[in-house]
């Protein structure tokens, strides 16, 4: 428990106050970053969530009488039920995953115009944080990566490992908290609407995998399409 403590200090909490940057978020020359701390942006989160799984699993099971896959499989959420199979699971992810992406725009677009009729449209934002940016404008298999990534780690970190352990309301917050780099309310909503997809994707199958295989299509669809469009359309081009 001291352990979780820690990184959700770190990869949650610190999120919120960005103890962890040198600067905040809206302060960064992307533009400028070394290649170092490009791979540091990206992945030292989930570098550290994976670690943490890591002494997770050695700290509880190194004594238990299985082997380590049997451990990882069943604790972690990646063990498929009887009758089930990983390619099938996997395609039931993608078709959800593209549901999912609809629902969610279609929600925000209802909000947005919502929100622009009560306080006037001109208090909407009108771009995409210079960090999403940023993101869209990397090379085509960086951001396949960071889609990989976040699809893999973060779906075995808060459904696999924490929702079981810490219940649905508790590992939804704290997805959302860990995104709030985004500094964009949309986005936030986006997030949450997304992660309770995820979670109820997660309960339905029994599994993680089909929460990994949406988790990933909508990032790399916003990464490899809809960013760069939107950067495009503003004349932000990468």
């Amino acid at each position: 428990m001291v352990l979780l403590a820690l990184v959700l200090s770190i990869s949650v909490f610190a999120a919120v106050s960005q103890i962890v940057l040198p600067v905040p978020v809206n302060e960064i020359d992307f533009e400028r970053l070394s290649p170092v701390n490009v791979f540091l942006m990206l992945f030292l989160m989930h570098a550290i969530l994976v670690v943490t799984l890591s002494v997770w699993m050695v700290l509880g099971y190194r004594r238990c009488g299985h082997d380590a896959r049997t451990v990882v499989l069943s604790q972690l959420g990646l063990r498929t039920r009887t009758g089930q199979s990983l390619p099938v699971e996997l395609g039931i992810g993608f078709g959800t995953g593209v549901v999912l992406w609809a629902g969610v725009l279609f929600v925000l677009l209802i909000t947005a115009l919502l929100v622009g009729a009560v306080g006037g449209f001109e208090n909407l934002p009108n771009e995409a944080p210079e960090m999403v940016l940023w993101m869209g404008s990397l090379p085509v298999l960086l951001r396949l990566m960071v889609s990989l990534s976040a699809g893999v780690v973060e779906e075995v970190f808060f459904r696999g490992f924490l929702m079981p352990r810490a219940g649905f309301v508790t590992s939804n917050v704290l997805f959302v908290l860990a995104h709030l780099s985004y500094e964009q309310p949309f986005m936030l909503l986006g997030v949450a609407l997304l992660s309770v997809g995820f979670s109820y994707l997660t309960i339905w199958r029994g599994n993680i995998w089909p929460a990994i295989a949406a988790h990933f299509l909508f990032d790399a669809i916003q990464l490899l399409i809809l960013v760069p469009s939107a950067a495009n359309a503003a004349g932000n081009s990468p």
